[in-house]
């Protein structure tokens, strides 16, 4: 028996980040002169292959300063492939760090497959600081990419590179009391010190005896901003941290929004994103999808990508709408029962809402808008703005009926008499008979705080977290209780969250849901768990037939596939490439270009050599690809990877490894989609714990055989049985027959 050992997935939270101290200089950087140093380990190799050598003054320094993504995307756009863009992203913006295995000491940690770039970018208004790692997937320890495994992307092959986009969090702590010194001349400096005061290099201070990005962690949780994106343009979102985080300067919408943007700017093809967050103790993905219709990402265009235990996108969307959809009134037709919180805590928000809240989506939705309000969020919702003087012509009656109504209100307060406080219900059951329309009284009763009377005094109005419920009451009007009354009524944001996890546990969680109708909790239960079940998430930025390409008269866009001419049987067709050549290009470039593509992207293509376009007709080699090829379309190239043997593609074939698993359990999964599974001690099957009947807090058994082999051996077994009762019965049967023939 086999249980997957990936390490659990942490969860996400929001936080931003504070700018560092760049230096401009004039002259940009060469990436390709740069990556043919990773072999270099001493600063006299540091010479470039295209004559003269490098100023390490000009490698680490930003040319251009702060950049701005607006300014980028306005400069013009000829719709270049992610591998392309982010080389000249990095090239013309980015300052370059020291490396590693040139400048540390031979004892230190290697970490030569690590090129790391700097820039300092301006969004909402601050600066902040993104560090873009160049990893060398070929040098790395960890070839195999465990999120592309999950979301339907395991076939895809091993990537050339990953670029790892990081902000990281500036509350954490800095190592500004240990030593540091310039790599140069050795002279002490500050960590804050962008350049030597000595030799006026510009490049980091060592700490410590290491260079400061030597510890850089691709794993810290603290990061802010922290994206892969493999070499093909498919990459993943792994945390995005606000203002709940420990950020001083963004909030969690504006860096998902300078994500986006980023996307965009470098041509990002595909972005899946995990989301596990959780906010005040629930499910944030479950309580945004039951207010929204859709998760906290979906606000960036991700949407469904993979379903955990064979949950489809059909379902999933099914289940959202069944469990926002549920119908408030099925609370409250329960007899005559003795009312319960829960009818208590909607009654309660029915009484603040100007709107009609009828279905738990409504209900949620009015929470969480009085929770943004209350944190200072967003402006005051419609659905809550009562103004008096509009009251009369918002709704159907007149403003001598709302004028009657209140009146008799007050008169009720009077009777009251004293510092005694009138519910909300107390006071539309006192004057349910005088007024008549229940509708009237919500309606006055929403405006009747901050009303003044002719002889000095004011209806004050509070909410009530104990009873949940609003009250009212005649104070003497001085000029605070006018301020004060005159502000609408609204619960704290203590009693907020306290109202909203009570919902939450009591309507949507499905471990605690209570049962009001057995036969629609069960349904809404199982609704609750499929959204929970779906964590993948993903947003198309740029693939075939997707977004058009900008359009040029002198650039023709073509999508490219590769396939092998003697390829093994096993063998999954990489995503296409995105071709951009010139109007005069040749079918001939055409195949160099697609085998410099594929080169470039992935290792197992790194002798691969394009032989002919599959076309209807038979084309020559100069024919000029416009007059073959429409823009935008996709073709297929088929060549072969010459001095090596095709049918033997070594361990960069697939993300998901030289494993070849079969998933095949109850719920419907085929594929590994990052929830726990176990392995069948006998046919090797995969299947989820959770459909085993393990709970997640359940340790896995020792030895385990899935349901169907157990079947099949009481199969077995009753044949066995049933094989030997015929055989006794076909003994007797024959002793019997020998019998009777010896007596005739």
């Amino acid at each position: 028996m086999v249980v997957n050992g990936r390490p659990l997935k942490r969860a996400k939270s929001r936080i931003a980040a504070s700018p560092f101290d760049l230096v401009p200089t004039p002259k940009p950087i060469d990436l390709d002169a740069i990556a043919e140093l990773r072999d270099a380990r001493r600063p006299s190799d540091l010479i470039n292959p295209r004559g003269g050598s490098i100023d390490l003054n000009l490698i680490n320094l930003n040319p251009r300063g702060v950049l701005d993504l607006d300014a980028v995307a306005a400069e013009g756009d000829v719709g270049r492939p992610f591998r392309e863009s982010v080389r000249a992203f990095l090239s013309k913006y980015g300052r370059m760090m020291p490396l590693p295995s040139i400048l540390t000491s031979p004892a230190a940690p290697s970490s030569h497959h690590l090129l790391t770039w700097r820039t300092l970018i301006r969004t909402s208004g601050s600066e902040v600081e993104l560090s873009v790692v160049d990893e060398d997937v070929v040098r790395s320890r960890s070839v195999y990419c465990d999120q592309c495994r999950v979301v339907g992307w395991s076939g895809h092959p091993v990537c050339a590179k990953r670029y790892h986009f990081i902000i990281r969090n500036e509350n954490r702590a800095l190592p500004s009391c240990r030593g540091t010194s310039c790599v140069h001349c050795g002279a002490s400096m500050s960590a804050s010190e962008s350049r030597c005061s000595t030799c006026k290099c510009g490049v980091l201070a060592m700490v410590g005896g290491e260079v400061e990005e030597q510890g850089l962690q691709l794993h810290d949780p603290s990061h802010l901003l922290h994206a892969v994106v493999h070499s093909n343009g498919y990459g993943h979102l792994l945390r995005v941290n606000g203002r709940q985080g420990g950020s001083r300067l963004l909030t969690g919408r504006e860096i998902m929004s300078f994500w986006d943007r980023l996307c965009k700017c470098l041509h990002v093809r595909k972005v899946t994103v995990m989301d596990i967050s959780k906010k005040h103790g629930m499910e944030y993905r479950l309580l945004h999808t039951v207010t929204s219709g859709h998760p906290w990402y979906g606000e960036w265009g991700y949407q469904f990508g993979a379903g955990s235990y064979g949950v489809t996108a059909e379902s999933y969307h099914a289940a959202v709408e069944k469990l926002a959809c549920v119908p408030l009134s099925i609370f409250f037709n329960q007899g005559r029962t003795p009312r319960t919180i829960l009818q208590d805590i909607i009654s309660f928000y029915k009484c603040l809402s100007e709107r009609e809240l009828t279905t738990i989506r409504d209900l949620f939705s009015c929470i969480t808008n009085l929770l943004h309000e209350s944190n200072g969020q967003r402006k005051m919702s419609k659905m809550f703005k009562v103004d008096a003087a509009q009251q009369s012509l918002n709704c159907n009656w007149t403003k001598d009926d709302v004028e009657h109504a209140q009146t008799a209100m007050v008169k009720v307060l009077r009777a009251v008499g004293g510092s005694k406080w009138v519910g909300w219900r107390t006071l539309k059951g006192a004057l349910s008979k005088a007024v008549g329309s229940p509708l009237l009284l919500d309606h006055c009763l929403r405006g009747l705080g901050g009303k003044t009377t002719v002889d000095g005094f004011v209806v004050a109005a509070r909410c009530n977290s104990e009873t949940n419920s609003i009250e009212y009451r005649l104070e003497a009007a001085n000029q605070r209780t006018l301020v004060e009354c005159t502000a609408l009524c609204r619960p704290s944001v203590e009693h907020l969250i306290r109202d909203l996890r009570f919902l939450y546990n009591t309507l949507l969680n499905p471990s605690t849901m209570e049962p009001y109708k057995p036969h629609i909790k069960d349904a809404n239960s199982i609704a609750a768990m499929k959204i929970l079940d779906c964590k993948q998430f993903v947003k198309c930025y740029n693939e075939p037939n997707s977004n058009p390409l900008p359009s040029n008269p002198f650039i023709l866009h073509i999508w490219c596939v590769v396939e092998l001419s003697d390829h093994p049987k096993d063998y999954t067709l990489p995503p296409p490439e995105l071709l951009v050549i010139s109007t005069s290009a040749t079918i001939s470039d055409l195949k160099l270009h697609a085998t410099r593509a594929f080169q470039e992207s992935y290792p197992i293509f790194q002798d691969f050599v394009a032989e002919h376009i599959v076309t209807n007709t038979n084309t020559s080699e100069s024919a000029l690809v416009k007059h073959v090829v429409n823009p935008n379309d996709v073709v297929r190239v088929v060549g072969r990877r010459v001095g090596v043997e095709s049918t033997n593609l070594g361990q960069y074939k697939m993300e998901r490894g030289l494993e070849n698993w079969i998933v095949d359990c109850s719920c419907g999964a085929r594929d590994d989609d990052g929830e726990r599974m176990l392995a069948c001690d006998r046919c090797g099957v995969w299947q989820h714990t959770r459909c085993s009947g393990i709970k997640d807090s359940d340790e896995v058994p020792a030895t385990f055989v899935c349901r169907k082999c157990v079947k099949k051996q009481k199969v077995s077994t009753i044949g066995a049985r049933c094989k030997e009762e015929l055989d006794a019965f076909a003994s007797v049967n024959r002793k019997v027959v020998g019998r009777m023939n010896e007596c005739t």
